[in-house]
């Protein structure tokens, strides 16, 4: 059954309609009004109307309850019995996924409840693409900060996003980690998604498995970028992943981003790995692969389109990087050796220095 809604609209009267299970979901008075005030109001200076958001949030409710009403002859789904949802349902919720990239859009489906929904029905449906659909709308409303702090203090969304971290499904694991990396990169939020990663017994292992096992480029590149926030702003955190088993998952998906060339998703795994060679005792871990990581950083260099200077924005992983593989050398005592990494640096430094000589000119 789904969830009392509160709204001056019928929304909750139409809610219990639909949960009554020998009741046939019949919209009651109110909401028929509900609609005919939607309907000519706009959202903002968007060509959608109140009314059309309105009749998304009913058919999703729809497709979740219909999940569970066998069709004469058949049987119900069994737990683990994957649902598709209808196609049509599925293009209106998509298009209401790329509204809510809206701020208008976005506040209005806050005011309106809609995350009230979309938990519940997240917590029952057998539909992966509608439970993806869902938190990536959820993720386009944390871009704006007041409703990411908003989502973050409901307890319930995180608690959801914890337990989904450790499901098998690429798509809905993608928009799970976006719409942490998003709450993670605001400075009000970040606090509150700390405090659930702390409190759950399972998110971190989730990551390692993904980081381990998963081939999808932009999956693993959100990860680390989730990593990297994470362990930038909790030491007790950082620590954690001391051992054998994240080391070896990060590097992991660093080698295949990287076998792959994208150099470009790269950033974060240089920066994390440097957080924890400064914040913790990881260097004895990571000195076994050095070799590795000097590949690795030779493949990065050579994958920037500006060399021998990268660009100006990959300055920051440049600079971790470089930090974190003279950190190693000199903890291995190793003299400086004129190989294929040391000549490709060389290269980098002297044209960041010619480039400064001729900033100083002008």
């Amino acid at each position: 059954c789904l969830p009392q809604l509160t709204s001056a609209v019928g929304v909750k009267e139409f809610v219990f309609a639909m949960c009554e299970p020998e009741r046939n979901p019949s919209p009651p008075p109110e909401f028929v009004e509900a609609e005919k005030t939607f309907e000519a109001v706009r959202i903002g200076d968007t060509v959608f109307s109140q009314r059309w958001v309105f009749q998304c949030l009913l058919k999703a409710i729809k497709a979740a309850e219909n999940e569970n009403i066998s069709r004469e002859g058949e049987e119900l789904p069994s737990e683990e019995e994957v649902v598709e949802l209808d196609r049509e349902i599925e293009e209106e919720l998509c298009t209401l996924w790329d509204m809510a990239a809206n701020s208008d859009v976005a506040h209005f489906l806050h005011e309106f409840k809609a995350v009230e929904i979309f938990l519940q029905i997240i917590s029952t449906s057998k539909s992966p693409r509608l439970v993806e659909i869902l938190i990536g709308i959820l993720g386009n409303m944390a871009v704006f900060p007041d409703l990411s702090l908003a989502l973050s203090q409901e307890e319930s969304l995180l608690q959801m996003a914890m337990q989904l971290l450790g499901g098998t499904d690429t798509p809905t694991l993608l928009q799970v980690l976006r719409l942490c990396h998003t709450c993670l990169s605001n400075e009000e939020s970040l606090p509150l998604w700390l405090q659930a990663i702390h409190s759950s017994d399972s998110c971190l292992s989730g990551i390692t498995f993904i980081l381990e096992n998963s081939i999808n480029e932009e999956l693993l590149k959100v990860t680390l970028q989730v990593l990297d926030c994470v362990l930038d702003e909790d030491a007790e955190l950082c620590a954690l992943c001391v051992n054998e088993n994240f080391i070896d998952a990060v590097f992991t998906a660093a080698s295949y981003l990287s076998s792959r060339g994208k150099y470009d998703f790269l950033g974060a795994f240089w920066h994390l790995l440097h957080v924890m060679d400064f914040e913790t005792d990881a260097k004895k871990l990571i000195l076994p692969r050095n070799e590795k990581l000097e590949s690795l950083l030779v493949d990065w260099l050579q994958g920037q389109e500006g060399s021998p200077l990268p660009a100006r924005d990959h300055w920051r992983t440049l600079g971790s990087a470089v930090t974190l593989v003279s950190s190693l050398r000199q903890a291995t005592g190793s003299q400086v050796k004129d190989d294929d990494l040391y000549g490709m640096l060389k290269e980098t430094f002297s044209a960041l220095q010619e480039m400064a000589g001729r900033s100083a000119v002008i």
